[in-house]
This record gives C-alpha cells, sequence and structure tokens, in this order.
C-alpha cells in the first residue's frame, strides 16, 4: 500500500461491511465526488455493497482543459441516425488546425493550453468518419483493438482551415460493466477468481460489480471531464497543402490523450450533440 500512496495517491480505509454497508457505500461516493470536483456525485447505486462486501476498489479522474485557441460559436446543422437534422450550437475558426485525411474517416487534433513545460500536455482526438466508406461503428472497433491506433493517427502539422464546425456537447453516461466484461472472456474473476496477492483470503474472492460513469462537456473555451470506476468483491456467491475541411455535421468519435505517451483518459461518440 506503501507503493500505492507513493506513486499514485492511493488510500486504503478500513470498513465495517457487515453492520456498516450502507455507511460504507456512502463513503466511496464521497470520495468519487470529491475527487471528481462534484460532477460525479455517487458511483454506487444503492443494494450494490452488503454485508457479503468484502473489499471496493474505486478510482476517479478529473480533467479541466482550456483550448490553446478559443472558437467562435454558431448555430449548424447536424445530421442525426434516421435522417433528421437538428441545428446545434458549433464552434467554428479560420485558422490553421491540425487535420489529416485517411482511408474512410478524417482526423483532428485540438490542443490543450499548457502555460508550464514541465506538465504532461493534452489534446482532444475527433474521428470523423466518412458518410459512406467506414461506419461509426467500424471506426470504434478499430480505435479501442488497435493499441498504435489514436497515435498513428494524430496529426502532427498544420494544415489550413476552409469549412470547419466542430459542435458543443454535454452527456453523462454509466453502466454496470460485469455482463460486457464476462462476455468479452473475462469470468475467472466473476466465479472462483483469486485475489490472495491483492488481500488476505483473496482467494476465496469474487467480483460481484463493476460500476462506471463518465461526464463530459465541450464547448468553445475547452473541456471538462470526470470518470469514476467501483469495482466491488465479495464471497462468491495525408494530402496535399491546401484547404482542408472539417465538418463534423454527423456522428463522430472523440478521444482526450495525453501527448507525450498517446494514453486515452476518455473515449466516447458523439451521435446527437442535443442529448446531454
Amino acid at each position: 500500500m506503501a507503493t500505492g500512496a507513493s506513486r499514485y495517491g492511493a488510500t486504503a480505509e478500513s470498513v465495517d461491511f457487515v453492520f456498516g454497508a450502507e455507511q460504507a457505500r456512502r463513503r466511496v461516493n464521497a470520495f468519487v465526488a470529491d475527487a471528481t470536483k462534484q460532477l460525479i456525485p455517487e458511483i454506487l447505486p444503492r443494494g450494490s455493497v452488503d454485508s457479503d462486501t468484502v473489499v471496493v476498489l474505486a478510482n476517479a479522474v478529473y480533467f479541466k482543459g482550456a483550448w490553446s485557441q478559443p472558437f467562435d460559436v454558431f448555430t449548424a446543422p447536424f445530421h442525426i441516425p434516421g435522417g433528421s437534422t437538428v441545428g446545434v450550437p458549433s464552434m467554428k475558426t479560420d485558422q490553421s488546425q491540425y487535420i489529416a485525411l485517411y482511408h474512410g474517416f478524417r482526423a483532428l487534433k485540438l490542443p490543450y493550453k499548457n502555460d508550464v513545460q514541465q506538465q504532461a500536455a493534452f489534446y482532444m482526438l475527433i474521428l470523423l468518419p466518412d458518410s459512406d466508406t467506414l461506419s461509426l461503428a467500424d471506426l470504434y472497433d478499430k480505435a479501442v483493438s488497435m493499441p498504435e491506433f489514436v497515435k498513428k493517427h494524430t496529426s502532427a502539422r498544420k494544415v489550413p482551415v476552409g469549412q470547419f464546425m466542430v459542435p458543443k456537447f454535454k452527456f453523462t453516461f454509466e453502466f454496470e460493466a460485469s455482463s460486457d466484461m464476462q462476455k468479452l472472456g473475462v469470468t475467472r474473476a466473476f466465479n472462483t477468481g483469486n485475489f490472495s496477492g491483492m488481500v488476505s483470503g483473496g482467494d476465496e474472492l469474487s467480483i460481484t460489480g463493476v460500476y462506471h460513469k463518465a461526464t463530459i462537456e465541450v464547448d468553445e473555451l475547452g473541456t471538462v471531464a470526470a470518470a469514476a470506476t467501483a469495482i466491488v468483491f465479495g464471497t462468491t456467491s495525408v494530402g496535399p497543402r491546401a484547404l482542408m475541411d472539417f465538418v463534423a455535421d454527423r456522428p463522430f468519435l472523440f478521444a482526450v490523450v495525453e501527448e507525450r505517451t498517446s494514453t486515452v483518459l476518455f473515449l466516447g461518440h458523439v451521435v446527437n450533440p442535443q442529448l446531454g
């Protein structure tokens, strides 16, 4: 635990799950709320922690970044699945941007301001599939299944901009991931997993719930985002240099990425910017 505290800022607390399960649940939620500046006030729902719970692992991340170049705002059409079109507040600019063309999609890198050289640099990557060549689902599969995909498809140079539009958006998403993880082949941890290397008596533990929640808001000034995950353990029961368009007027993929390591902090997609 000393290593976790010194390197990752981790903490450990002893709680009474047998007689104080609800208090323990509230304590985890309070930790997440504090770590995410109240953007995620609750990660563990009622009933997720009970007298059979032995360990809860919780982590949270909070991100706030201003664009290196703020944008102007105008109302633009956005095409949603089914053929409908909605007018949405969108960002525009005539300044050069990091845009690159690839087979079936184009990519836009939006750097965040970094006033301290020693600090990590971050950017948002937006991947916009072509209407008829590549679906959003196909692009998402590529991004999550290929470790180098984000890095390889991040433009390293600016190009002059022709048409430019990126919608402002804000949404929150949450789900319980146990069934999805087991469909992906992670089954032993939910049945007879051996966690003896983590806690005493861990050979008799299994995962009883995996709760995840994320929220993000993107506007003309920058991005505010937060995410949290809680795992509950219980006993077993490139083109020419010309004007280049980037008009994100249809569903697209986005990621918040750390520059040096290409680590993805947030990954998601926008189908309708009006749905918060």
